[in-house]
């Protein structure tokens, strides 16, 4: 079909070839056969006639030859039109007249590349830093077994770039890499746990879900942290346990103790008043721990809330130390406030803030043993030190209570504000422990933003350090 000819378009022939391209190719193609035809008659080799039909035939092979490369040409520059389409509009024609359009294509061919590239550059940089932004770790698994990508926070949790290793080297846990296996085969997606060796240990949730990179099947693996879940349910499920133990032993001696009074001692008064006291101790210690236990979980439900109320510690250590002294007395126990001059006040939940040291103060009465002195030192520090955790260098007020009991092995102290650990449990329950003292007291520092620590010394007795933050 001939194409059609608009106001400014260059003739065309029924090919699209350009006319006065196609006549300037020509021209050139013939320059070398007129020269030599020239010369050659010039030199006397040829005649006229010979000349003239050496010219005609010259002329008629190079315009062969010349539209053969045109219509190539216009082939190639309908191809690059097309391709250039897909990738943006083209701003001009490829013609040049009278010359070559390689060099134009070229240079705009080039130029489209050059264009295409730095687009792909800046969406894999956007790409990065989106993948690079999410908090799970990601990992990009090639079917020969190589992670091809992994994100900020792989590198973070792996603690090295673990682009270019074998997933083994890095994750080794048998049910995980099967999983990795099983996507790269074909499968479909699948969901794993696994535990990272630690220390400490971490406990993962996986995701493998199979894809494509550069046209070779891969895995897209993301992990997600479930440390705290895990430990969480264990807590639960411990504290279940231990809560149902602790009231489970009362309750069984006092129903032992039912059935004797039932039965054999029935018309035993000495054995119904030493039967009777030991139910009612057992019930005390029942009412003890339900208090606790209650207490325990009110702390927790207010536990992100800050306190605002600005407290005198001095006035609230002296408050319990009053009401603890005949408790003191009776185990033959001297107690001791050492308080430094003009303390800040603290902010704080006062009623909490007593609970906290009448649980300190009365352990170390119950463990410091007869005869001894329990020590309460108070003061202040502009910037803490170390040994204030969280709160080292900023405005503390620092209470320190010291006993001379047995002390506690150094293996245990971590464990101490565990809820139902204890070191001794007989003695404890003795004395009538609920095992929950020590893990109050921790919560209630969690609502006040303090911190505590543990010292002691088999023999030479314990130290507990708290830090609360100062108004």
């Amino acid at each position: 079909m001939a194409t059609e000819l608009g106001a400014g378009e260059p003739a065309k022939d029924k090919a699209g070839i350009p006319l006065q391209r196609f006549a300037a190719r020509t021209a050139r193609l013939s320059l070398p056969t007129v020269v030599v035809i020239l010369a050659l008659l010039l030199m006397g080799t040829i005649d006229l006639v010979m000349a003239v039909i050496g010219l005609v035939l010259g002329l008629a092979a190079s315009g062969l030859l010349a539209h053969a490369r045109e219509r190539r040409l216009v082939e190639v520059e309908s191809e690059l039109h097309r391709l250039m389409a897909v990738s943006e509009p083209s701003d001009g024609s490829f013609e040049l007249l009278g010359g070559d359009a390689l060099p134009v294509m070229t240079k705009q061919v080039e130029s489209s590349l050059q264009r295409m590239r730095a687009r792909q550059r800046e969406l894999d940089r956007t790409l990065s830093t989106l993948v690079d932004a999410l908090s799970d770790p990601l990992l990009m698994i090639l079917d020969d077994k190589r992670i091809e990508r992994a994100n900020l926070a792989a590198t973070n949790l792996f603690e090295r770039d673990c682009s270019g290793q074998l997933i083994e080297s890095v994750i080794r846990d048998p049910g995980f890499l099967a999983a990795i296996d099983d996507v790269l085969d074909g499968n479909d997606e699948a969901e794993v746990k696994l535990e990272l060796s630690g220390p400490p240990a971490r406990a993962f949730g996986g995701r493998i879900a199979p894809c494509r990179w550069y046209e070779q099947p891969a895995a897209l693996v993301s992990l997600r942290e479930l440390t705290e879940q895990v430990a969480i349910e264990r807590m639960r499920s411990d504290f279940v346990a231990n809560a149902s133990h602790e009231l489970r032993t009362p309750l069984t001696v006092i129903r032992g103790f039912v059935e004797t009074l039932s039965g054999p001692a029935k018309d035993d008064p000495e054995a119904q008043t030493r039967f009777l006291k030991t139910m009612g101790a057992e019930a005390e210690r029942m009412s003890r721990l339900v208090d606790d236990l209650l207490s325990l979980s009110k702390i927790e439900q207010n536990e992100h809330v800050t306190p605002a109320e600005r407290v005198q510690i001095t006035d609230t250590i002296g408050g319990v130390v009053d009401a603890l002294r005949p408790y003191a007395r009776e185990r033959l126990v001297t107690l001791a406030i050492h308080a430094a001059a003009d303390l800040p006040p603290i902010l704080g939940d006062r009623d909490q803030l007593s609970q906290l040291f009448t649980n300190l103060i009365d352990n170390g009465i119950k463990y410091g043993g007869q005869d001894t002195e329990v020590t309460v030192s108070i003061r202040y520090y502009d910037r803490a030190p170390a040994g204030a955790g969280p709160l080292t260098g900023r405005r503390t007020v620092e209470v320190v209570i010291q006993d001379r009991g047995e002390g506690i092995p150094a293996e245990y102290l971590p464990r101490l504000t565990e809820r139902f650990f204890r070191v001794d449990p007989a003695r404890s329950r003795r004395l009538g422990g609920t095992g929950l003292g020590l893990a109050i007291v921790k919560h209630i520092l969690r609502r006040h933003r303090g911190h505590i620590s543990f010292a002691s010394e088999v023999g030479m007795g314990t130290e507990v350090t708290v830090h609360l933050v100062a108004a």
